[in-house]
């Protein structure tokens, strides 16, 4: 039996059974049907089923954007960072300062602080040194990456670090072969790397 015949022969069953429905009795049967359920089931009945329509044929609420609704929208801040790779940079110089003016407000002056790593340094250390809080160190561990910049930092190696206004860690970059790793708070306080 190919395809088309299946197809037509259930095509012909199903008229069969359309056409063999009392269409007329239907009603009576099924309130026979619900009569004969108990009390408790009848008038759940009586409000699942207005509840349900209701539902079902209810208009769904428009999805509407952030600008739509009147939440506020994230606005772009430029943060100065610097690329260029720490042996690019002069070494002579352990701080450097950079003014930066925000709009409304006075400029606001960031430092740098470079550190040469010393033999049987650790990043540990580093942060000790500089006073820099060690909740840092282990959120920046926590995204160091399969590379393991922070964990294989070398004698001679440059560290520099930018605080931010309350004096915590803001940036962090280390030189590595000739690149640099940066690190980076964010706006919710953890930290992010670039590369």
């Amino acid at each position: 039996m190919n395809r088309r015949t299946r197809s037509k022969r259930h095509t012909e069953v199903l008229l069969d059974t359309w056409n063999q429905i009392e269409w007329k009795a239907l009603p009576s049967k099924i309130k026979g049907g619900v009569t004969s359920l108990p009390k408790l089931h009848r008038r759940a009945l009586m409000i699942i089923v207005p509840v349900t329509l209701i539902l079902v044929f209810m208009p769904t609420p428009k999805i509407t954007s952030g600008i739509e609704a009147g939440t506020p929208i994230n606005e772009r801040v430029s943060v100065p960072i610097n690329t260029r790779g720490l042996s690019e940079q002069s070494v002579s110089a352990t701080t450097t300062t950079t003014s930066v003016a925000v709009a409304g407000e006075e400029p606001v002056k960031e430092q740098w602080i470079e550190y040469e790593v010393k033999a049987g340094d650790t990043l540990a250390n580093v942060f000790r040194e500089n006073s820099l809080a060690m909740t840092d160190l282990n959120a920046l561990a926590k995204i160091e990456g399969i590379d393991k910049p922070l964990s294989q930092i070398k004698q001679g190696q440059l560290v520099r670090f930018k605080r931010d206004a309350e004096g915590r860690l803001d940036i962090l970059q280390l030189e590595r072969s000739g690149d640099s790793v940066m690190f980076f708070r964010l706006s919710d306080g953890g930290f992010g790397r670039s590369k």
